[in-house]
């Protein structure tokens, strides 16, 4: 009877619509996460710390300014289409229409810009091919991964992570085993591929299987007014992120990039399960936005014990099994244990930073969110200008814990704020 009971609420929670979401959110993050995990000690170890921190120094340039490759309109799209399917067409097609466009003019300034961030220390064919992958190939990948979750398709969305994962492993066990001496313009070639291959395949599928692609040139200008405040605000997230491992390119040498953006890495791979759960709840917070933001934490409160347990044990992990770096990267990337250690709390961080951030936007507070999300890149990036001359990797770390930290309090104090507003009214 026992037993019998045990099963029937197994099957009854395996059908909530979130749940089921979010395991298959987790069934493709664990792939991603092997494929990301070969791929990443692959190239680390073929490149060597200079070609790898020459590699992130521009994949980070790139992530600066992604959300303005986009302008919002995948964002635009979940919250349009989530609540009116027959939409999606329009939407669809507008959405690639700014994306080709946008991307190809941001990849073509940056190429030229990155001439004096850079100083010519990296050659300009590979800065040009990393960029168009990272802002049309990427943002393509994503505003088609965005198309599904629009329809609750996240069994869709997750096979189309999985395949932009395969094929970059693919890129670089070609780079491994068919090119003798890879330099870095060897991989950003064969990376531009596999992002174009990913890009193909989620406008096929995703006009194949929701609808084909439809302009509607009218409602352009209203796509991009409303999806400007979600680029700002990833754009602001995202400086937070990355502006320490451009500046590091800059202002400290290549190989200090290339261990910061090793240890970097390893974290954001190590916190992946947390952003699997956060991402298959995304498109909730819209649906749950229009009862208030008191419905958007309610949402929070079931999210927020699987987000605390994980990221205990991820700092846990971190701090624990830190020295194995070396057997898996190499001995040169000895000084990346130290900066793992370091870095252990930014799962937690951020997790609770997305969840409060996603509250505001989902209860149509995004601009609030978004001018939060600016404040703190400014101050991520003057603490960057303080610290990095004077303690190279590790001023990058201070800096992105201070930063951190602060976003997360100030989008507590807003959703604190909003949610006694509402609460007075009723």
């Amino acid at each position: 009877m026992v037993l019998k009971n045990l099963t029937q609420k197994l099957k009854n929670i395996s059908q909530k619509s979130l749940v089921r979401h979010s395991l298959w959110e987790l069934l493709a993050k664990a792939i991603n996460l092997t494929c990301q995990a070969a791929y990443f000690t692959v190239i680390v170890r073929v490149l060597g710390t200079t070609n790898y921190g020459s590699f992130v120094a521009v994949a980070s340039l790139a992530a600066l300014i992604f959300p303005f490759a986009n302008l919002g309109s995948g964002d635009v799209l979940i919250q349009q289409v989530s609540r009116e399917k027959k939409e999606f067409p329009t939407y669809w097609g507008n959405t690639l229409l700014i994306v080709f466009g946008a991307s190809l003019l941001l990849a073509t300034i940056a190429c030229f810009g990155s001439t004096i961030i850079f100083a010519g220390e990296i050659d300009l064919q590979a800065i040009g091919a990393i960029l168009v992958a990272d802002l049309t190939g990427i943002s393509i990948f994503t505003v088609s991964a965005k198309a599904f979750m629009s329809h609750n398709l996240l069994k869709n969305s997750s096979i189309l992570q999985i395949i932009s994962t395969v094929t970059k492993l693919l890129a670089a066990i070609v780079l491994a085993t068919c090119v003798a001496k890879p330099k870095l313009w060897h991989w950003a070639n064969l990376y531009l591929l596999s992002a174009l291959i990913t890009a193909a395949v989620g406008i096929i599928w995703v006009s194949n299987t929701l609808g084909k692609p439809q302009l509607d040139l009218k409602n352009i200008r209203k796509i991009v007014n409303r999806g400007i405040y979600f680029s700002i605000g990833e754009s602001a997230g995202n400086i937070n992120s990355h502006i320490d491992k451009t500046m590091l390119a800059s202002m400290a040498t290549l190989e200090a990039t290339g261990i910061y953006g090793a240890a970097y890495r390893l974290i954001e791979v190590g916190s992946v399960p947390i952003y699997a759960v956060l991402s298959a709840s995304y498109p909730r917070f819209f649906q749950q936005g229009i009862k208030g933001i008191r419905s958007c934490l309610s949402l929070v409160k079931q999210l927020l014990p699987f987000v605390a347990i994980y990221s205990i044990l991820a700092l846990v992990g971190f701090l624990v099994f830190a020295p194995w770096i070396t057997y898996i990267l190499g001995d040169e990337y000895q000084n990346a244990i130290a900066t793992i250690r370091w870095l252990a709390p930014i799962p937690i961080i951020g997790s609770l930073q997305q969840l409060l951030a996603d509250s505001l936007t989902g209860a149509g507070f995004q601009r609030i969110r978004s001018a939060i999300q600016i404040t703190t890149a400014f101050t991520n990036l003057g603490l960057n200008l303080w610290l990095i001359p004077l303690y190279s990797w590790r001023g990058a770390v201070w800096a992105t814990l201070s930063s951190d930290s602060f976003r997360v309090v100030c989008l507590a104090l807003a959703v604190s704020w909003f949610y006694y507003q509402e609460k007075s009214r009723v």
